[in-house]
Order: structure tokens, then C-alpha cells, then sequence
């Protein structure tokens, strides 16, 4: 009996033995199998939060940049439909029996260059403003400074172009244009007070009082390499008037009407200046350069004629009229012409 006894006691302990096995085994399998639809164990809770933290952050977009990005994909879907256009213009323009007497041809370019230019007119940029804009006004500045060399180029006696204080902001801009260093244009890091000769500057202002009717060879005219949609409206003219500079505005109002603003921007007045410099007059230049925009109509003179006619009939038949009243009036009306400025 004892033997027995003794049998059936080891026999549960063994079983025993064994039930803790599998409870110890089996649990932690049942609360994961109860917690895979609740995340009630903090193991998978600190899975899931590394797991989220892995995640990228989606930002919320504005309306604004989803109709900028929606303008990108469409930009980049018609991307090969604009190149397909592109080259049946080129096409056109080959074609075209009229396109040799506008082109200019390679050797043309090479020959038409400023030390072979009859024109000794110093024409400079000054950029000096860097200060006075930001990164997309410089980036416009720059841009319209490439056109001017581009026009430069292609004049028959291109002129003499500088640009002055090219550091900071503008280098840093200019650089993104490759080779520009080899280009047929004068670079300088020096302000231009400190290059030429302070008798011979004349600064290109809209404020000025002084008319520039003709285009001297041996002066040196400065045009402000200023974008700021005129928010800094007279600060050449000021800065002009500090330094003790000569300064003049271009006769856009006694030679055409226009019906917007009369402020130009560098490239158009740089253009004027080459036209003029290389035979053509004033009104010719300003209406073959500035855009269709801009209104630019060609000033009608006859009226200011019939208006003197006028004066001198009256005068012949109001002979017993003092002769001062009469040239008081006729000055009147001469004053009471348009004279309107352009902005450098």
C-alpha cells in the first residue's frame, strides 16, 4: 500500500509538473491572441509607436499648392506636345524667305564686337541695389542684363557696356549663367564713381528735370539695375543728386503718348539707347522697342501748330492789342505741353 501510496503522489507531481509547463507555455500565446484586436499589451503598443513613428508626416496643402502642383502635372503631361509646336515653328521660320534679311549670321557676330564698334558710347549698368530687393528681383535684374548684352550683340555697332558692382547677390545669380566671364561685356566689382570720370556720368532718372535730346560719344550714361516694381520710386535720382552727378531723363513724352505708365524696364531703355546710338531717331527707337502693352501711339504735333496758327490770325486782326498779352498767352500754352519723364 505504501509503495502504491508513494506511486500515485509522484505521478501528480509529474502532472503537476507538467500543467505549469503548458500554463506557463500557453499564456503568453493566449493574450496575444486576445490582444491582436484590442492592442491591450504594452509590447504591441511600443511596436505600433515605433512603428508610427517610422511613418512620414503627409503635410496639409493650401489650396493655393494644390493648384500650383496640379499646374506642374499638367505642365509636365503637355511637356512633349510643346515640343512637337516648337519645332514646327523652327520649321516656319526656316522657310521663311524673309527670315535672312533679320537674321544675323555667325560671322556677323563675331565681327560686330565693341573693340570693332564705331560707337564709343559707354552704356552702364549699375548694381548697386542688391540691398534694395529680393531674391526674384534680382533674379529679373539679372535676366533683363543677359537680354542687354543679347542686344548688344546683335546691333550693327554695338555700344560700349559695362557693368558695375557685380558682387554679392548679383554675382552669386549671374554665375548660374555658364561662360559669362567670355561674354563681350566689361565686368566690374567697383562702383562706377571709382571707373570714369565724374564730368563725363550722366544718371538715367525719370525725376530729372534735364532732357537728353542727343547721345554724346565721350559720356558715360548709367542706368540703375533697380527692380522693384516702384516701390523705391526717385531713389536714383537721389542718389544722383547726393553724389553730385549729372543726371537726365530720355524724351519719351515729347515724342509719343502712351497709356500706361512711362517706366521702362533696363533691357527696353538699354535698347533705346543702342537704336538711337546706331542712326535711328528718338520716336523711331521708342516705338519699335516698347511692347504693345504699353499703348506707346505716336505723338500728334499738328495740333500744337494750329494752336500757334491760331494765336497769329488773332493777332492780325486784334492789331490794338498790347503785344505783351499776346506773347503772355502764346508762352501759356507753350507750358501747358506734355512733358512727361521715363524711368531708367
Amino acid at each position: 500500500m505504501s509503495i502504491k501510496i508513494e506511486a500515485e503522489t509522484e505521478l501528480q507531481l509529474v502532472c503537476n509538473n507538467v500543467d505549469q509547463s503548458l500554463v506557463k507555455k500557453e499564456t503568453p500565446e493566449c493574450e496575444v491572441s486576445k490582444s491582436d484586436g484590442y492592442d491591450e499589451t504594452s509590447v504591441e503598443l511600443e511596436e505600433y509607436q515605433s512603428e508610427k513613428k517610422d511613418l512620414p508626416v503627409i503635410p496639409v496643402l493650401s489650396k493655393s499648392a494644390m493648384k500650383k502642383l496640379k499646374r506642374k502635372a499638367l505642365w509636365a503631361q503637355q511637356k512633349k506636345e510643346r515640343r512637337i509646336r516648337e519645332k514646327e515653328k523652327r520649321k516656319k521660320r526656316r522657310l521663311d524667305p524673309t527670315r535672312s534679311l533679320n537674321t544675323v549670321t555667325r560671322k556677323q557676330l563675331k565681327s560686330a564686337t565693341m573693340a570693332n564698334s564705331s560707337c564709343k558710347v559707354a552704356i552702364v549698368v549699375d548694381l548697386s541695389f542688391d540691398t534694395f530687393m529680393d531674391e526674384k528681383s534680382i533674379a529679373k535684374c539679372v535676366k533683363q542684363i543677359c537680354r542687354c548684352y543679347s542686344i548688344n550683340r546683335r546691333a550693327a555697332n554695338p555700344v560700349q557696356y559695362h557693368i558695375t558692382s557685380l558682387d554679392g547677390a548679383s554675382l552669386t545669380e549671374m554665375s548660374k549663367n555658364s561662360g559669362y566671364q567670355n561674354w563681350d561685356v566689361n565686368l566690374h566689382e567697383k562702383h562706377f564713381t571709382d571707373l570714369f570720370s565724374k564730368e563725363k556720368i550722366v544718371y538715367l532718372t525719370a525725376e530729372s528735370d534735364h532732357l537728353i535730346d542727343k547721345i554724346e560719344d565721350d559720356h558715360v550714361y548709367i542706368i540703375g539695375g533697380l527692380v522693384d516694381h516702384n516701390s523705391h520710386k526717385g531713389l536714383c535720382h537721389r542718389l544722383a543728386v547726393e553724389k553730385g552727378l549729372r543726371h537726365g531723363r530720355l524724351p519719351i513724352g515729347e515724342n509719343i503718348e502712351m497709356k500706361t505708365r512711362k517706366v521702362l524696364t533696363i533691357d527696353h531703355v538699354f535698347n533705346i539707347m543702342v537704336n538711337v546710338c546706331n542712326g535711328q531717331k528718338w520716336k523711331e527707337a521708342l516705338l519699335e522697342v516698347l511692347p504693345a502693352r504699353k499703348g506707346a501711339q505716336e505723338k500728334d504735333i499738328d495740333e500744337n501748330f494750329d494752336a500757334e496758327e491760331d494765336c497769329d490770325a488773332e493777332e492780325d486782326f486784334n492789331v490794338e492789342e498790347d503785344f505783351d498779352d499776346n506773347e503772355k498767352s502764346i508762352a501759356d500754352e507753350m507750358d501747358s505741353c506734355e512733358t512727361d519723364p521715363i524711368s531708367a
